[in-house]
């Protein structure tokens, strides 16, 4: 897919429906801009808040809690 778009006076760039789209990119979304040499790209990310409930742990917080206090030696 090729298509063309303009830079603004303060140097931003809209990118295209089709290829917001194409990528599932929505209003807020993040991404990327990385200089290859003789081309830009644009890389969609993800923002640290978006990771939030991806993990699951084995241990609860207050486990951790729990075992830190049993190893703190308090003097």
């Amino acid at each position: 897919m090729n298509i063309g778009t303009s830079v603004t006076q303060k140097g931003q760039v809209t990118l295209p429906k089709k290829i917001r789209d194409k990528f599932g990119l929505k209003t807020y979304d993040r991404v990327r801009v990385e200089d290859r040499g003789d081309h830009i790209a644009v890389i969609p990310t993800k923002d640290v808040v978006d990771l939030a409930g991806a993990f699951k742990s084995k241990k609860s917080v207050l486990n951790a809690r729990e075992k830190f206090e049993e190893d703190y030696s308090r003097t």
